[in-house]
C-alpha cells in the first residue's frame, strides 16, 4: 500500500498569497480546473487508489468530490487532516505578519517546530493530530495489500511530512514546495519511519 497525499486546488487567497489555516475559503475556478487536473494527472501516472480521505475545510472537500466524481471511489471527511492552525496570521500576507506581529513571528521562526504561532499550533501539534488521523485511516485497510489511498489535505501538513522525510530542519521549510492538487507518494514505511521520529 502506498499513501497519496494531494493538496487541495487553488483558493483566491493562495493567489494574494494570505495565510489561510482554519479559515475556510472555497476552491476558484483555477482550484476547479486544477482538480480536475489531478485527475487526468493520476490516470496518466496509473495511479489507483480505494478511497479518498479528505480534511474537513471546503478547499479539501470539493477537491475531493471531483476526484470522487470521476474515479466513484467514495470518499471520508477524517478530523486532522486540515490545515496548520496559524491563529492572528490568518488572513494576512506574511508582509503584513512581519509589520503586524514582529515579536511573534521571530519567537515562531526560533523553533518552529515545537513553538506556537499566537493562537495557533505548532508543526509539532499538527503532525501529532495528522498520525492520529492515519492511524484511524490505515485501521480502515489491510496495509500489506497493493491498494492505495489518496488523502486531500493542505500544505503545511504536506510539508510537515515532506520536511520529516527529507531531514530538513521546519526553519527551513520555506524551500519545500506543495503544489496545489499534484499527488506525492509515501510508503507505510516512510509514515512509520516519520511517526517513529515524533
Amino acid at each position: 500500500m502506498k499513501i497519496y497525499f494531494a493538496r487541495h486546488g487553488q483558493t483566491d487567497w493562495n493567489i494574494l498569497r494570505k495565510v489561510q489555516g482554519t479559515t475556510d475559503i472555497p476552491l476558484n475556478e483555477n482550484g476547479i480546473a486544477q482538480a480536475h487536473l489531478l485527475c487526468k494527472n493520476l490516470e496518466e501516472n496509473e495511479i489507483s487508489f480505494e478511497k479518498i480521505y479528505t480534511s474537513y475545510q471546503a478547499r479539501a472537500v470539493k477537491t475531493a468530490q471531483i476526484v470522487d466524481e470521476h474515479f466513484h471511489t467514495g470518499y471520508e471527511i477524517v478530523k486532522g487532516l486540515e490545515e496548520m492552525n496559524l491563529g492572528l496570521f490568518e488572513g494576512h500576507t506574511w508582509d503584513e505578519i512581519l509589520s503586524l506581529y514582529s515579536e511573534e513571528h521571530k519567537q515562531w521562526l526560533s523553533n518552529k517546530r515545537y513553538n506556537r504561532s499566537p493562537g495557533g499550533e505548532s508543526y509539532q501539534m499538527v503532525m501529532e493530530r495528522l498520525f492520529k488521523a492515519l492511524d484511524y485511516i490505515l485501521g480502515k485497510h489491510d496495509p500489506s495489500s497493493d491498494k492505495n489511498l489518496l488523502i486531500i489535505s493542505h500544505g503545511a501538513v504536506i510539508m510537515t511530512l515532506l520536511a520529516m522525510k527529507r531531514n530538513i530542519p521546519f526553519e527551513q521549510s520555506h524551500t519545500i514546495e506543495v503544489y496545489n492538487a499534484s499527488p506525492i507518494e509515501f510508503s507505510i514505511e516512510e509514515l512509520n519511519g516519520i511517526r517513529e521520529r515524533l
